[in-house]
């Protein structure tokens, strides 16, 4: 077991959003808070529920969004009625403190699938998660170590604690981490899977949501205990 300790996070500079290595070559692409088509609307009884945001926040203008390989519903993130962005609301948006919020923003294509079509539709897909306060904006990736945008498959955020799967990169592969980020603390614990995994795939999603069961958390069905973090067991994927 690996802990770590990350020095304050409300000290961050502000930063703004800039071009993803980890993109895979995606067209440009634009803040949704300036869509360039009408999406379609979603009526808002059909929202998934709602996260528990803090005074003065809300989520508006609910709309699918859809690529290639997914699709989901997205909203627009205010504070005091100003847009911050849009956001998935599959991941919804998480307080991991006083005024810091977690969350995956959408973003939609300028270039439209087909240009010669009668009526444009444009391609919508998540970008790098956000870790945002009202002083500061930076990617988790820049935050978390051996996070990666792409792969990690993040849990939401529950008591300001995150677990991701930890990307370290060892040509011509790489090493591959469960990890657990408290927020609150600025704690980080990790432990190896004794595992390396090259990903060559664009499918984000290759590994699963670590999935959290009382004291356990199952990477992909490999069982770290909360307490120690450390491997307890290996259990056999379902048929």
């Amino acid at each position: 077991m690996t802990r770590a300790w990350l020095g304050a996070l409300s000290a961050v500079p502000l930063l703004v959003c800039c071009t993803d290595p980890h993109s895979r070559a995606r067209p440009e692409s634009t803040p949704d808070t300036t869509t360039v088509f009408a999406p379609q609307r979603t009526p808002d009884s059909v929202r998934p529920p709602a996260d528990t945001l803090p005074a003065g926040y809300a989520l508006t203008d609910t709309s699918t969004w859809e690529a290639f390989e997914e699709q989901g519903q997205r909203a627009i993130l205010r504070r005091a009625g100003v847009a911050i962005d849009t956001v998935d609301l599959t991941y919804g948006v998480t307080a991991v403190g006083q005024d810091s919020l977690v969350f995956l923003p959408v973003r939609t294509d300028t270039l439209p699938n087909f240009p010669n079509a009668k009526v444009l539709t444009y391609d919508s897909f998540p970008r790098d998660y956000a870790f945002w306060s009202p002083t500061s904006r930076l990617r988790l990736r820049d935050v978390l170590p051996f996070f990666d945008s792409f792969f990690s498959s993040p849990t939401k955020p529950r008591g300001a604690v995150i677990h991701y799967w930890g990307i370290a990169p060892q040509r011509p592969t790489n090493r591959i981490y469960a990890m657990r980020y408290d927020f609150r603390a600025a704690r980080l614990d990790s432990t190896f899977l004794n595992r390396e995994d090259a990903l060559a795939t664009d499918y984000r999603y290759h590994f699963g949501t670590p999935q959290i069961h009382g004291n356990e958390v199952s990477f992909d069905g490999v069982i770290v205990d909360s307490a120690t973090w450390l491997v307890i067991r290996h259990e056999p994927p379902p048929p």
